[in-house]
């Protein structure tokens, strides 16, 4: 990881002149740093054209602290501390690609250390650094206590078990339990979804190639759909439409998972062990979620970042 991120501020602050003919379009390299689904290789890419190209040095520092805060890449960000420092010294508004001011640059530094914190599990430094940062970038609060909400939701739900034999129906309105879905392998990976979730109808195909991915690992992937009306013939309707071919249930009205893992809102994605543990409880392109998988079995492989 050091010898990539030496290369990366080797490449973003090489520049080499380039003929009228030559030079890109500011709009489109912009386009491809600040691309939310960039690899690693795409983003130093981007990054190498850029420093050819003369952008300034803000833009692409910007470019890297998203990247790496999209990912919630703590090492990405920890790493990035001394060019932060530099950029919230020298920030220049008029040049900013979004962020607004020095401010918010000192806070994204102290979420990174928040971040690390973490990691380390040190709760105090955790505490003390997320103030900061809210303190420092009021208006990024809302994403530092997001990070806040997560770590306390799943500080509860290590000491919780999901109840593996509550009678639950498939979209066709056949009985089943967890255990029944189970039936001897690692773990059930849950996809909490409604018809009306717009993000949870786009991440469909990313689900159909988790369900194909996690099988062979004996990692069974389900959904659980949570629409208030028809929910079953709503939930067959979709499993027609997307080709599920992997469980499709339906959670009861009385919404007991919902209540004990707190899903307050969708997508979400539940990973449980065959005791009922929860393994994870977030979003379903956490990152977290592949650290938990890889746990289980290490030959998991992350989607590409």
């Amino acid at each position: 990881m050091k010898t990539r991120f030496a290369l990366l501020t080797a490449l973003v602050l090489h520049t080499l002149p380039l003929t009228a003919q030559d030079a890109p379009d500011p709009r489109a390299m912009m386009q491809r740093m600040f691309n939310p689904q960039a690899t690693k290789e795409e983003l130093l890419e981007a990054l190498k054209e850029a420093g050819r190209a003369g952008l300034s040095r803000q833009k692409v520092i910007e470019a890297k602290l998203i990247w790496g805060l999209r990912r919630q890449d703590a090492d990405w960000l920890v790493r990035m501390l001394p060019e932060l420092e530099i950029l919230a010294k020298n920030f220049d508004p008029q040049d900013s690609a979004g962020l607004k001011s020095a401010d918010d640059v000192r806070g994204f530094m102290e979420y990174a250390k928040a971040l690390q914190a973490l990691e380390k599990k040190d709760d105090a430094a955790f505490k003390t650094h997320i103030l900061e940062a809210a303190w420092s970038a009021p208006g990024q609060a809302q994403l530092f206590f997001q990070l806040v909400e997560k770590t306390r939701r799943e500080a509860k739900m290590a000491n919780l078990k999901m109840d593996l034999g509550l009678v639950l129906t498939t979209s066709s309105g056949e009985a089943t339990t967890l255990k029944d879905q189970l039936a001897g392998k690692k773990a059930l990976l849950i996809d909490f979804w409604a018809s009306w979730c717009g993000p949870c109808m786009q991440l469909m195909p990313a689900l159909k190639k988790k369900a194909a991915e996690l099988a062979p690992h004996g990692i069974v992937v389900m959904g659980m759909n949570k629409d208030d009306e028809n929910a079953e013939s709503v939930a067959e309707k979709i499993r027609d439409e997307q080709g599920i071919e992997f469980p499709w249930l339906v959670e009861p009205r009385e919404r007991p998972f919902t209540q004990l893992l707190e899903i307050e809102s969708i997508p979400r994605m539940v990973l449980v062990a065959p005791d009922g543990a929860i393994l994870f409880n977030g979003h379903p392109q956490d990152p977290a979620l592949y650290d938990a998988l890889q746990k289980l079995d290490p030959a998991v492989k992350k989607p590409e970042a």
